[in-house]
């Protein structure tokens, strides 16, 4: 039950594909709606109604500063939300157990810390980035 409490709210906002890519577009930084538009072939009150729907399944926080409205991605429930899917499923090897102090952590079966953050990619070292084709 207290997964439900978590991920459904969650998903029924995730269910949107408009609201995955404005998540995306938060995860590098917070935006303003007027930035979130010009991305979208949408309009204002349709990109604010879908801000509000990500906020009220707490996956977005709002910040004013000054005239502006800034939206962030909310770390704290993105976190909780991976953590609680992964948990669902016996093949992700994962149990969550809280950390003191953080909301929601994972671990392995094996007790060692789950992995976090995105994974090293492996095979042949890349090339360094150029400008014009000049190292």
């Amino acid at each position: 039950m207290a997964r439900e409490k978590v991920l459904t709210p969650a998903f029924r906002a995730l269910a949107d594909p408009t609201r995955l890519k404005i998540l995306l577009m938060l995860e590098g930084k917070p935006r303003t709606v007027g930035q979130i538009v010009q991305f979208f072939n949408l309009s204002q009150p349709t990109i604010s109604r879908h801000l509000q729907s990500l906020a009220a399944a707490g996956l977005v926080l709002r910040q004013r500063r000054g005239q502006h409205v800034y939206y962030a991605i909310n770390p704290d429930t993105m976190r909780q939300v991976c953590l609680t899917l992964a948990a669902c499923f016996p093949c992700c090897c994962v149990t969550v157990s809280p950390i003191p102090g953080k909301s929601g952590a994972g671990e392995s079966k094996a007790g060692k810390p789950a992995a976090r953050g995105r994974r090293r990619r492996t095979g042949k070292p890349q090339q360094p980035k150029t400008k014009g084709g000049v190292p």
